[in-house]
């Protein structure tokens, strides 16, 4: 039995600079109808500044500052939704491609609509988003600092509901493809075209094949991060020995028992139970702003005075981490080794492990670290660096479409071996 043929619709999502829009570029090439999320806020932007061109002179944070006002009034879902409306009114198409998702209600908005919906996830190393974007942040007199705070708020501002939410959609991802070294608009599109083609024979069923290794043991740690009931981010971790193919250890970050998960305890994370506590003691002692130097008095729901100064980066420029009160899931799989020997495993995590983490994994003298997220820590990369353990960033079929795209391979090698029996 064949993979039906099916209808292919693609939504591609991940940090700015790290290749989405070149490779909804190279997705184009093959028969794929683009519609850009993004391209709907630059025609509003362009309507409020009608001299200008969005794509040359609006600057990154006036951008996600209209696309957060624009999910504030319409609805989350209302960029996606918006670009629905444009794909219907083009015909039928069974290849379409959604470009620029950025919160997670557009995802299921095209999920919704979408049977068959596959999201693509594509990421780089700061350092190289950096330099495929230096070029247009210098002509608008703007610095690779501007570039690093824009990149910041645009990877999480999930305690905004409206706000810029990559780091989650990257979560919620079928496809991770890794779009790293190379800067030549070009040939990133060759390279691009060439690393989607595999993904869509899967998808399409032209060319079936079971999991990789890695795709395998990520779906483990994924399908561990289930197990918290961290509402900010669920984590996952597992320890594998790649030699004998045993996995020796699994995590998840949550409260340690019998400590309840904080949602069960507070209603809230501990950590916003921490700052709201603090602000309020900041406000009994009439404590000044630092920005306008009134009494910290009005305060918005992401700790901003009135005058628009961060007054959390200020008073707490850790954003509280040390106040958490979970284990991470990189500690709950090191100590659920229990006396294991695992000197030399490799250690899969759906995020890139902390600064305190990472000392544990060196002290433990594992071999390597595969991870997903694009954002790591900088002094957990040091601590890497220095103890010789490579890490390497996944790329392939993530857990979400797990068993949706390798089923397919599963049940045609079973009736391939019915058949030799008959």
């Amino acid at each position: 039995m064949s993979a039906p043929d099916r209808t292919l619709t693609m939504g591609l999502t991940g940090s700015f600079g790290s290749g989405c829009t070149t490779l909804s570029m190279a997705l184009q090439k093959m028969d794929f109808a683009v519609f850009s999320l993004s391209d709907i806020v630059k025609r509003e932007w362009e309507n409020r500044h009608p001299t200008y061109k969005a794509e040359k002179d609006a600057k990154r944070f006036e951008l996600q500052n209209l696309g957060n006002e624009l999910r504030e009034t319409h609805g989350n879902d209302y960029l996606a939704q918006e670009s629905i409306k444009q794909a219907e009114k083009i015909g039928e198409r069974n290849r379409l491609v959604f470009d620029s998702i950025r919160h997670t209600a557009e995802i299921k908005a095209l999920r919704r609509k979408f049977s068959d919906f596959i999201l693509i996830a594509v990421d780089a190393p700061v350092k190289d988003r950096w330099e495929r974007v230096r070029a247009k942040y210098r002509d608008l007199g703007l610095s690779q600092d501007d570039f690093e705070t824009d990149d910041s708020r645009d990877k999480n501002e999930a305690e905004i509901p409206h706000g810029q939410q990559v780091e989650l959609c990257v979560d919620e991802a079928d496809v991770f493809i890794d779009n790293e070294k190379e800067l030549d608009k070009s040939i990133v599109v060759r390279k691009l075209e060439e690393k989607i083609k595999p993904y869509i024979d899967l998808v399409s069923g032209v060319k079936l094949r079971s999991p990789t290794a890695k795709e395998a043991y990520m779906s483990i740690a994924y399908t561990a991060s289930l197990r918290s009931k961290c509402y900010k981010r669920q984590v996952g971790v597992v320890i594998v020995d790649e030699k004998y193919d045993e996995v020796l250890s699994i995590g998840y970050n949550e409260n340690p028992l019998p400590l309840k998960p904080c949602i069960e305890e507070y209603t809230k994370c501990h950590k916003e139970v921490y700052k709201e506590n603090y602000f309020e003691k900041l406000k009994q002692a009439n404590t000044q702003c630092p920005g306008c130097k009134n009494p910290v008095k009005d305060i918005s729901s992401t700790y901003k005075c009135k005058c628009g100064y961060d007054l959390e980066e200020f008073f707490i420029p850790d954003r509280a981490a040390s106040a958490c009160t979970a284990l991470h899931a990189e500690q709950r799989a090191l100590m659920g080794l229990r006396g294991k020997n695992a000197e030399g495993a490799t250690l899969y995590t759906t995020t890139f492990p902390c600064a305190k983490c990472a000392n544990d994994i060196v002290h433990t003298k594992l071999g390597r670290i595969v991870y997903v997220s694009a954002y790591p820590d900088r002094l957990a990369v040091k601590a890497f660096l220095e103890a010789n353990i490579p890490t390497d960033r996944f790329e392939g079929v993530k857990a979400h479409a797990y068993f949706r795209l390798f089923g397919f391979w599963r049940r045609e090698t079973e009736d391939k071996i019915l058949k030799e029996y008959e």
